[in-house]
């Protein structure tokens, strides 16, 4: 079992400090709490649905979409950039790619406190608040009494996809399938309700078309952009491709999506 915080946060490496780049401040985000629809209300079919999907998925428990899970679930940006590693179709290296990763850092810090006003809003319980049933990650105690609606994970994920696609255009459809697993991957570990996920992905499309607009943001991409196009097009020696069975992984997890 892995142990899992709440959130993503990583400090880069102190071998390869970051460079300066967008500030946490900014005009505020557009607020989850106007856009965002409520979660199923219990005793509808959205709230069955997501039940039955909870319980559905424990029985994945030991399978390679579970081993995939767990390791969506590892703590801190860097593991979060990686898993991106066989979309971008070369290994995709923090160690090799401070700004990138700066510029994940600060987007996470900037929307974080966003998603817990969000959360606190409608306050949903987790799915395993209530049920003993297999996590993929050892999750409980009192991460079970922090709300559930909208996932951080999937909301972050599907922002790192969005910025993967402005720096690797040739590559978005691949990066935004590995966007949308890495939400589902919350299922599948059983800490969220699917609709949680699903939420998550409308969160993030609206929060990165937000801060896209931001000058300071758009100047962070652009010094990214010439930093993964070198790794890309001049990769160290040193530096192996993707594992081709996690990119197996993926695609199988891409053809069977929890429903």
């Amino acid at each position: 079992m892995l142990v899992v915080g709440m959130g993503l946060a990583m400090s880069p490496s102190p071998a390869h400090p970051a460079p300066s780049g967008p500030s946490l401040s900014g005009p505020p985000l557009p607020d989850g709490r106007v856009f965002l629809p409520p979660p199923p209300a219990a005793e509808t079919a959205g709230s069955a649905a997501d039940a039955s999907i909870f319980a559905d998925t424990r029985v994945q428990e030991g399978s390679g979409r579970w081993k995939l899970a767990q390791r969506d679930a590892r703590h801190g940006v860097g593991h979060m950039l990686s898993a991106f590693s066989c979309a971008a179709g070369f290994t995709l290296s923090p160690a090799h790619l401070p700004r990138l990763e700066a510029l994940l850092t600060r987007m996470e810090a900037r929307v974080e406190p966003v998603i817990a006003l969000e959360k606190a809003q409608w306050n949903r319980p987790r799915p395993y608040s209530a049920m003993e049933l297999p996590l993929c990650v050892a999750e409980r105690g009192e991460v079970a009494h922090t709300p559930s609606y909208p996932s951080d994970y999937a909301t972050l994920g599907w922002m790192t996809g969005a910025v993967l696609s402005d720096l690797l255009p040739t590559r978005t459809a691949q990066i935004m399938r590995r966007a949308r697993i890495y939400g589902e991957s919350r299922v599948i570990c059983g800490v969220h309700w699917h609709s949680d996920v699903t939420a998550g992905w409308m969160n993030g499309a609206v929060l990165y078309t937000a801060m896209r607009q931001e000058a300071d943001f758009a100047q962070g991409l652009d010094a990214a952009r010439t930093e993964i196009e070198a790794l890309r097009d001049h990769p160290p020696a040193h530096l192996p491709p993707p594992d081709p069975g996690e990119c197996a992984q993926e695609d199988d997890a891409a053809a069977h999506s929890p429903q």
